[in-house]
């Protein structure tokens, strides 16, 4: 069966809506058939019959027979026979069956192939004339309830609080988990009346959507839940609207629910669940310290020894590199520690004792084990000097030290941690909408392999979404088949990148700006630009695919998709020296260069 989406503007595929064509046209040929027979042009009559009712049958075989297996209406209707999604395409079915056995004989029958035993050949006709008549009405029917029908949105706001199924008296309550991208487990085994609750471990926003379309969550993210109660026996199909699709690839699920006695309670229990696990962070490309011999001395008396500055390992700005030269061994019977600060709190982070090499050099990394951001939790630096066997908490006398500017650092975190103007730091919000962009252009290139244009511009929308944000000029159902769908937090990833940009610039203009601080923004200005750039492409490339008519008319800008979105997020080494540097830069390089703005200059007074 073909993956091509349909030509009627309706979620249904290309073959669906040509099945659908098609039979209309069957009726019409049947109808103009029925005249010529009233009017005794019998061989028109004959030359018209024939060929439709084998093309009919033709259709029932290879497409409906197909749909009506693939959507289990055998398996399921026993359990849910009011069901409209399977009532209809069961009447249907029946109607249709018995409209063409009927047209089989009559036209096997009026070719004297078999004989005419069983009344007048022309009630026959007119039988199946009746019941094609109402086969065609159960059909047009069945598509609208298929494919034109808005599934019911659940109304129940996501929940925060896993229930107790005490509280519930008998009902069973299952948790599983949306994590890693995948429902897990992607399998589950429950009897009829059992609650089941998602819990959203993953930093994007998912939902719970039935293929059959009777359930349909809102968007919930990271922390929140959704429950919902499997009340009927039978085998459900569910998926992400955001990151699966109904096909059963991405993000997607299958629930086997079972009638409710003991010997199935006991097949249930039996089956595997799900153990809940931190989400995989997404790794971190390896960077470089930022370059000590941009660092000033703020008085002649003042001597740099280095730097310590913040990067991402796990979390967000939960690292920290100590690299310090011309450092003094310290006296007798003391030994140096190394102490992130915070002058606003007048608070301590030990980060341990020190000790410089041969050639008085120190280098230290660090990542906190909570995730904390240090970034937007220290503002200094400092080895003092201790006794060698001190079980003081305090810090001792301080031999270098560095400082941040407080306006300078404001701006910077604004960037780097948080910021009451947006859902993240307009640095670190580009970065994380930047990565989820590139899962929906995977999700495209996956769509446009399996030919299926509906998929490839469901997931052009997203990309659309994430890059302007909920004020962005294409903002909405761009795709105009399943409502507003945003995987993103709203902001965009071009007005990230903007404010980023304008951020950094109001922190170079600071009276406390170093000279580290101008030179670093006017590299997040430089790979913002870059970013901006190639995001304007991406947008355009991707409206090209919401507009094309075929999946054999967006292979280019599949491409366009693929090549940039990487380029957006990594840059490019475009000069062959091993970096990318803030001219070749995207998102990630300048979002980089912001925390080197931050990175903490040490002075030694000695």
């Amino acid at each position: 069966m073909s993956f091509q989406t349909g030509f009627l503007g309706t979620d249904a595929s290309f073959i669906t809506d040509l099945t659908l064509v098609a039979e209309i046209i069957f009726f019409i040929a049947v109808c103009v058939g029925v005249v010529a027979q009233r009017r005794g042009r019998y061989k028109l009559h004959d030359w018209i019959q024939t060929p439709v009712v084998v093309l009919n049958l033709l259709l029932i075989i290879f497409v409906m027979v197909s749909s009506f297996v693939g959507q289990r209406v055998i398996s399921t209707l026993p359990q849910r026979p009011t069901d409209a999604y399977y009532l209809v395409v069961a009447v249907h079915a029946a109607l249709g069956l018995i409209a063409e056995g009927l047209a089989i004989y009559a036209l096997l029958a009026g070719h004297q192939i078999l004989p005419r035993k069983i009344g007048r050949l022309r009630y026959w006709m007119w039988a199946t004339f009746g019941f094609w008549t109402a086969a065609l009405i159960a059909g047009v029917a069945t598509y609208y309830v298929w494919y034109m029908q808005t599934p019911e949105t659940v109304a129940e706001a996501p929940v925060n609080e896993l229930i107790d199924a005490e509280s519930v008296g008998e009902t069973a309550v299952i948790q599983s988990f949306l994590q890693n991208f995948a429902f897990a487990p992607t399998e589950l085994t429950v009897t009829a009346g059992t609650e089941v609750t998602w819990v959203n471990q993953d930093g994007a926003p998912h939902n719970v959507t039935f293929v059959d379309g009777s359930v349909a969550s809102e968007n919930f993210f990271q922390g929140e839940s959704f429950a919902t109660t499997f009340t009927e026996p039978g085998t459900y199909d569910i998926y992400c609207t955001l990151h699966g699709s109904p096909d059963g690839s991405g993000m997607a699920l299958r629930v086997t629910v079972l009638e409710d006695n003991e010997a199935n309670q006991a097949v249930a229990a039996a089956a595997p669940t799900a153990n809940p696990i931190p989400p995989t962070p997404t790794p971190a490309p390896t960077v470089a310290p930022p370059p000590v011999e941009l660092v000033e001395p703020e008085t002649p008396e003042q001597i740099v020894v280095g730097l310590v500055s913040f990067f991402d390992t796990t979390a967000p700005s939960d690292s920290v590199a100590v690299l310090l030269n011309g450092i003094v061994a310290p006296e007798a019977n003391t030994t140096l520690a190394a102490w992130l600060t915070d002058s606003q709190t007048d608070t301590f982070f030990p980060l341990g004792q020190v000790q410089p090499d041969g050639n008085g050099r120190i280098s230290l990394q660090f990542t906190d084990p909570d995730g904390r951001n240090l970034l937007g939790l220290y503002d200094g630096f400092q080895i003092t000097q201790e006794p060698q066997f001190d079980d003081d908490p305090t810090p001792g006398t301080a031999v270098y030290s560095g400082q941040h500017g407080a306006e300078a650092l404001s701006e910077i975190r604004a960037i780097t941690v948080v910021n009451g103007d947006a859902p993240a730091a307009y640095g670190l919000g580009a970065r994380l909408q930047t990565e989820e962009l590139l899962r929906h252009v995977e999700f495209v290139q996956t769509a446009y392999d399996l030919l299926s244009i509906a998929d490839a511009q469901r997931h052009a929308e997203h990309i659309i979404n994430l890059l302007g944000g909920t004020q962005g000029e294409h903002f909405g159902d761009v795709d105009g088949l399943h409502g507003v769908q945003n995987p993103g937090d709203g902001f965009g990833v071009i007005p990230y990148v903007t404010v980023m940009r304008e951020t950094a610039v109001s922190a170079a203009n600071a009276p406390d700006a170093t000279n580290a601080i101008r030179i670093h923004s006017t590299h997040v200005e430089m790979a913002g630009s870059n970013a901006l750039e190639w995001a304007a492409q991406i947008e355009a490339a991707a409206l090209q695919i919401v507009a094309a008519d075929s999946v054999g008319d967006i292979g280019p800008y599949v491409e366009t998709l693929t090549q940039l979105s990487s380029l957006l997020l990594n840059g490019a080494d475009s000069n062959g020296d091993g970096e990318v540097g803030p001219a070749e830069g995207g998102v990630f390089t300048a979002y980089q260069h912001a925390q080197y703005m931050g990175a903490v200059p040490v002075f030694g007074n000695q």
